[in-house]
């Protein structure tokens, strides 16, 4: 099927807050036949070294100070600049992506937009493939999918957060669950809510709840070892009146790159301050694998650091047949770090983050790489979103297995669950499990 063609009239770039408070970029893509199409940039804050970079101002004038140095009018400058490449032209998506890469120089690297700023580059793919929708008179999810039914994900749920979003009261990022056992997604998405108020009022009960809400919406309460949390979550899928492992089951977003220590590669620690316990690279392997074999975990990300590849290739070597394997800062959305990880068996599946990526058309391919060599694909929003919903839509349309959006509170997530709800109501859908 050929792709729609559009000819873009002007682009309005603006700065807006995203779900954090901090400054992110918009835009508002205006087409020859005078429709309006407008996306904001996501922002993430655990960040891989090797993602492709956003572009943010590091000077002091007045209109950036009261923003320490996290403002955007310079990614917005590039956006303004770049406008006459695209105006008056016939153009797809795929074109204009290839024509930001061009311009940046970027050729698909780790590190790319390191000129043009990922920011800048993602405001204006995301919009081109909003109006490809448009003139194709679809939505976007239809857009990459126009036939057969739609494949809703299976939601894979923050409850309880630590890490870089809730000021490091837990090691690990998140704990997550995943409603393995639902029907649909509706069911999987009013099991996760009980869950998620079923633990907050354990925490209060227990006198443990800071009142503090994560950047995704988890809850924030300390506990001295990953174990102990885990089993606190158990106990909320209990209380709510769920089967631990056969309905609901949990999964483990550990981003250890945050706590591995190291002067030089990979040859160093990872140490886990609030057990008190550091353990090399083996050792850590070992850990994970006990918490495995005494919880219901069916997912880890992020178990190992960004470079760490001998330690991810023995664990996948290891659990990859009873272990969904993710790897986020690892890949980072980049074809040339999962195609090192699919040579090396690093993983068996991977996290999606289309602003890690910059470009809607690229992201898509790697997805696609992913799929095609049999990894699990799990399409996320970042720490911080915004109140769009085109990352629904996305997941839908690439069918991607799962979706990670945060938890169920915050307007900024629930934007996604519910546009989700809405494909549910509209169209004809399935829904996935790939742990069924």
């Amino acid at each position: 099927m050929s792709e729609p063609i559009i000819n873009i009239k002007r682009l309005i770039p603006f700065q807006v807050l995203d779900s954090r408070g901090r400054p992110t970029v918009a835009l508002t893509l205006e087409l020859q036949d005078g429709s309006t199409h407008t996306a904001r940039v996501p922002s993430g804050a655990s960040t891989g070294k090797h993602e492709a970079i956003e572009l943010r101002d590091q000077n002091n004038s007045n209109s950036n100070k009261y923003y320490f140095g996290k403002s955007v009018n310079s990614a917005i400058a590039n956006i303004k600049s770049f406008e006459s490449k695209l105006v008056n032209k016939d153009l797809t998506l795929s074109q204009i992506d290839n024509l930001i890469l061009e311009n940046d120089g970027a050729n698909e690297s780790a590190n790319a937009f390191a000129k043009f700023g990922a920011n800048s580059a993602l405001a204006i793919s995301l919009c081109a493939t909003l109006a490809c929708a448009h003139v194709n008179g679809t939505s976007v999810a239809r857009l990459f999918s126009p036939k057969n039914d739609l494949v809703i994900p299976m939601p894979m749920v923050n409850i309880l957060s630590g890490g870089a979003h809730a000021n490091r009261c837990m090691d690990i990022q998140d704990v997550l669950v995943i409603p393995n056992g639902a029907k649909d997604f509706p069911e999987a998405l009013s099991w996760i809510s009980a869950i998620r108020e079923t633990a907050a009022q354990l925490g209060k009960d227990a006198g443990n709840l800071t009142n503090l809400v994560a950047d995704e919406g988890g809850i924030a309460i300390s506990f001295k070892s990953i174990a102990q949390a885990c089993e606190f979550v158990v106990k909320a899928i209990e209380k709510v009146g769920l089967v631990p492992s056969e309905q609901v089951s949990l999964a483990l977003d550990v981003a250890a790159t945050q706590f591995f220590k190291s002067d030089s590669g990979a040859n160093g620690t990872y140490s886990l301050e609030n057990e008190g316990r550091t353990f090399n690279s083996l050792q850590f392997i070992d850990y994970l694998g006990n918490l495995v074999s005494n919880l219901p975990i069916i997912s880890i990300e992020d178990p190992f650091a960004e470079d760490d590849w001998d330690a991810w290739q023995i664990f996948t070597a290891k659990f990859e047949k009873k272990l969904q394997i993710v790897g986020d800062d690892l890949f980072t959305t980049n074809s040339n770090r999962l195609n090192k990880g699919l040579t090396e068996n690093s993983a068996n599946s991977i996290l999606i983050k289309v602003n890690q990526n910059g470009l809607i058309s690229k992201t898509k391919s790697v997805l696609e790489i992913a799929k095609n060599h049999g990894f699990a694909t799990i399409v996320s929003a970042r720490s911080g979103e915004t109140e769009d919903s085109w990352l629904a839509d996305l997941a839908v349309g690439w069918q991607a297995e799962q979706i990670k959006v945060g938890s169920t509170h915050g307007s900024e997530r629930n934007s996604k669950w519910n546009r989700l709800l809405q494909l549910c109501a509209t169209e004809k859908v399935v829904f996935a499990n790939p742990f069924k």
